[in-house]
């Protein structure tokens, strides 16, 4: 039976496997060179999204959910259907018509639980062979939860039957308790099981995950232990591992190599700054060589010792051609809970104008996303403030595209956003502003932004200084002997104001004069070109500000300028493709290394499970013959042993090989990284292993623009009124089919279910989309 398995179920599964890894690596990047290449394609051919990939409109889920979902509920009927008729005539003959009815439903329900044990684990690889047929993680969890309620629904209906069995002889509890003389010693163990489930059914209802979300994982993580221990040991068959082994191997490969592989690449040492007006955490990675290439809408996940050792998942905001030695995130800053970890993490960051250098782990890059939305010929994606890096990379990777094709554009991108305040927009001011200013973008990209609360009281960009038209407006109610010492405190902020500005339509300002130290003036600079007046001296420089109490001292004679200049236009920044950036060339050597480590860590422990298969601990090795004439007690300990013993040293084996592997790649990684630049190699080990934390100069990343301003509207967004208009515009069709038409929404839970639900009641024939932070 282990020679018949292994041919026929385990091989072939790590088979698929590998290939399935070795495929991701290149078939990520030809999948999205072949949809980018769709926003060029000429405008008389029509490009539909497939079948496969349309979303249903109550529901949101995928033509391909649909048919996964449908295919393991026959699975599921039919496994119990077929298990409980072939046992039924022996049950009958040996227990009567009723009790051998009762045994034979009980025993289906306990194979049909069999069987989704063997597949549940399989439903939460960030890679697996699903994902050559196009499902994504977010795709792929929901069945996971539900396969989770159809294990506690048939674990119910294998207790409810037996129990009934047991009630009817008159034996209840004689057979749920520990004793010697009856199965209550194996029953319990059951018992156990079962309530591991309840325990995490619970804790995994939305509302309660989402509010405590370590919690539930730590709870989840514990009830999976428990579960599996007790239905091993209530059901101690030889052949359990056949079922159960498949998806541990799986997992564990899916949780241990792609940590292992960012820590042989990126430093453990990264940058973390808060801007505290925006409560918004920007982390950047770096690595000494190229890093796995990502794409639009990958993630990873981040862990940082001391505050948990739960691994957070975040969206990727830069886009890898761009810059391939790092990695970018935006982090929103959720303080509602005394449990938050990103309040935890602001409280270790730097600021805009300082970062701090923080220890973190990193797992992924995950994803492999189908991009066939790419096919619409209008995209519509509203965000709501963090969600906005979703969609960051995409972007980018579209101008990139437009720019080195010969093609005419075809799809049409409107970009809709809505942040709390300005200074969370200011948060994201260098992509909005070349978004909205880089001709490379203007000539495709349709851009409204939304602003719907005042800033905080003591906040910069609200409170102290404001931009209005290319002015700096300071309020006069700054008293006039704090007003050196404000400056001087805030002046590398005053820069970030300036460099962020925003337009509204109010009167103009008027002016004042501020007198401002010289190694201050620098931050001001960039004043020069707004057509501002200053005059230095040897010891000062005088600078004219809006302000309430002067006269205006703009010279009609030189109006602002909305033309583009070379600043604005980022011609300095190029926008590679993935294959001018050699994509291909970086997957294929960490295919390599991929590969390799997940064969080690697959074949050594399966070694160890063989060779505990193989030892005799009683007697003759089936089910422990010599162990009969002795005690109830002797052979329960015996059948245990040989049905816990071997899949417990593979897991205890691949649980080592695996910690090892992290705890050598970063040792791997230090010295290479410190041989490369000349540095000690053992002090930059023993600092990075305290994890001491550094003060790092960072300039500022919001953006140095001579001309231009971001414009934006004040107050809600009215999505019925923004739907209405694109289909007055005749968007989204019900007389053209679907295909054509693609929205996104991305944001918390309730505003992405709001878009959802305008969406249908305005009858829109468009494929919907939704971008979540909900764990």
């Amino acid at each position: 039976m282990d020679l018949f398995w292994t041919t026929v179920c385990l091989l072939p599964i790590l088979l698929g496997h590998f290939i399935t890894i070795w495929g991701n690596y290149f078939r990520a990047s030809s999948q999205f060179q072949h949809s980018i290449s769709k926003v060029t394609t000429p405008a008389s051919e029509k490009q539909r999204i497939s079948i496969w990939e349309r979303h249903d409109s109550r529901f949101g889920f995928t033509v391909k959910f649909w048919c996964l979902a449908s295919l393991i509920v026959v699975m599921n009927i039919y496994w119990f259907v077929l298990t409980t008729v072939m046992s039924r005539a022996d049950y009958v003959s040996s227990f009567g018509v009723t009790l051998g009815n009762v045994r034979a439903i009980a025993y289906g329900g306990s194979q049909a639980l069999l069987l989704d044990t063997s597949i549940i684990l399989f439903l939460v690889l960030r890679r697996s062979m699903l994902h050559a047929l196009g499902f994504t993680y977010p795709e792929i969890i929901p069945l996971h939860r539900w396969l989770g309620v159809a294990m506690f629904i048939w674990a119910t209906i294998h207790a409810f039957f037996y129990g009934a069995y047991y009630i009817i002889q008159g034996t209840f509890w004689a057979n749920i308790a520990f004793t010697d003389k009856t199965r209550g010693t194996r029953n319990m163990p059951g018992v156990f099981a079962w309530f591991g489930i309840i325990v995490m059914a619970f804790f995994a209802l939305p509302r309660f995950r989402r509010w405590v979300y370590p919690v539930f994982l730590y709870v989840h993580r514990a009830g999976t232990f428990v579960f599996f221990i007790g239905l091993v040991m209530h059901y101690p068959s030889m052949m359990i591992w056949y079922y159960m082994l498949p998806g541990f191997i799986l997992f564990l490969l899916d949780r241990f190599v792609p940590k292992i592989i960012q820590a042989r690449s990126i430093d453990p040492a990264a940058s973390c700054a808060l801007n505290a007006d925006a409560d918004i955490i920007r982390v950047k990675f770096t690595s000494p060589e190229p890093m796995k290439p990502y794409y639009p809408g990958d993630y990873i996940t981040v862990q940082v010792p001391g505050l948990g050792n739960v691994h957070h998942p975040f969206t990727i905001a830069s886009y890898w051609p761009e810059d391939p030695y790092s990695i970018t995130l935006y982090m929103r800053v959720f303080g509602e809970s005394k449990m938050s970890w990103t309040k935890a993490l602001a409280a270790r960051c730097g600021t805009d104008d300082k970062g701090i250098t923080i220890r973190t782990n990193v797992d992924g890059v995950f994803g492999d996303r189908r991009h066939d939305y790419l096919k619409s010929e209008t995209m519509v994606i509203f965000v709501a403030g963090a969600a906005i890096t979703t969609f960051m990379a995409l972007i980018k990777a579209i101008a990139a595209q437009i720019a080195v094709s010969n093609n005419p554009l075809r799809m049409k991108l409107h970009l809709i956003c809505t942040f709390r305040t300005r200074s969370e927009l200011h948060a994201y001011g260098s992509f909005l502003h070349q978004i909205t200013r880089d001709p490379r973008f203007t000539s495709w990209l349709h851009v409204e932004i939304y602003v719907s609360r005042p800033d905080k009281p003591n906040t910069l960009m609200g409170a102290h200084a404001h931009v209005i038209k290319n002015d700096i407006q300071v309020p006069g109610q700054t008293k006039k002997k704090d007003r050196k010492n404000f400056l001087q405190r805030t002046g590398t902020k005053l820069k970030r104001a300036l460099s962020g500005r925003t337009m509204v339509n109010v009167p103009a300002p008027t002016m004042t004069a501020v007198v401002v130290n010289d190694e201050k003036a620098k931050a001001i600079t960039s004043l020069e070109d707004t057509g501002l007046q200053r005059s230095n001296s040897a010891n000062s420089t005088t600078m004219t500000i809006a302000g309430p109490s002067s006269p205006t001292s703009l010279s009609s004679e030189e109006p602002l300028s909305d033309k583009p200049t070379k600043s604005m236009t980022y011609k300095e920044h190029a926008l590679p493709t993935f294959e001018a950036a050699s994509a291909d060339s970086v997957s294929k050597k960490l295919a390599l290394f991929d590969l390799l480590t997940s064969a080690l860590l697959a074949a050594i422990p399966l070694a160890f499970y063989y060779g505990m298969r193989s030892v005799h601990f009683e007697g003759d090795s089936q089910w422990c013959l010599t162990a009969k004439a002795k005690d109830k007690w002797t052979i329960f300990v015996c059948q245990w042993t040989y049905a816990l013993v071997p899949g417990l040293v593979h897991t205890v084996v691949m649980l080592a090989l695996g910690y090892t592997g992290i705890f050598v790649a970063r040792k791997v990684h230090v010295r290479h990284h410190k041989r490369a630049n000349g540095q000690d190699v053992e002090s930059t080990a023993a600092a990075v292993s305290t994890a001491a934390v550094q003060e790092e100069k960072q300039s500022v990343t919001d953006g140095n623009w001579d001309d231009g301003d971001v414009v934006y509207s004040r107050g809600r967004m009215d999505v019925r009124k923004v739907i209405n208009s694109f289909v007055d515009q005749g968007v989204g069709k019900k007389e053209n089919g679907q295909g054509l038409a693609t929205v996104f929404a991305g944001g918390p839970e309730g505003f992405v279910g709001m878009i959802e639900r305008q969406v249908q009641k305005a009858s829109w024939s468009v494929e919907f989309h939704r971008e979540t932070w909900a764990p």
